[in-house]
């Protein structure tokens, strides 16, 4: 008994050293973010962000329920939903009349990560 539960210890423990990662960050595509602070649609013109704010969620929004993105094996869903989410912030806030940087860069980042796994 003594043998085994060593052995449990020893599997266990070695399974603790090794690092985490995001399941999808192994795939990477070119031009796809990897952290919001990359985006710089911020930069640009207010028009140029409502846009792009507006039809990036859109776009998110109509992907979750595409057989496709629900049926995708990578991680297309969540990042629809992530993108979702985040251009629905940044909305509110331009709608509101202020330009916040955060949440106008988690979209863009987002919604390309979405788009890469689509």
């Amino acid at each position: 008994m003594a043998g085994l539960t060593y052995r449990l210890f020893l599997v266990l423990a070695s399974l603790s050293v090794v690092p985490a990662t995001a399941a999808d960050l192994g795939y990477q595509q070119g031009g796809v973010c990897l952290s919001y602070a990359q985006s710089t649609l911020p930069d640009l013109d207010i028009n140029t962000i409502n846009q792009t704010v507006l039809a990036n969620f859109e776009s998110a929004r109509d992907g979750m329920s595409e057989p496709r993105v629900l049926a995708n094996r990578r991680s297309a869903y969540v990042w629809a939903m992530e993108a979702r989410w985040a251009c629905e912030a940044a909305a509110g806030y331009l709608k509101n009349g202020t330009l916040d940087e955060e949440s106008i860069q988690k979209c863009d980042c987002f919604y390309r990560r979405f788009i890469s796994f689509r």
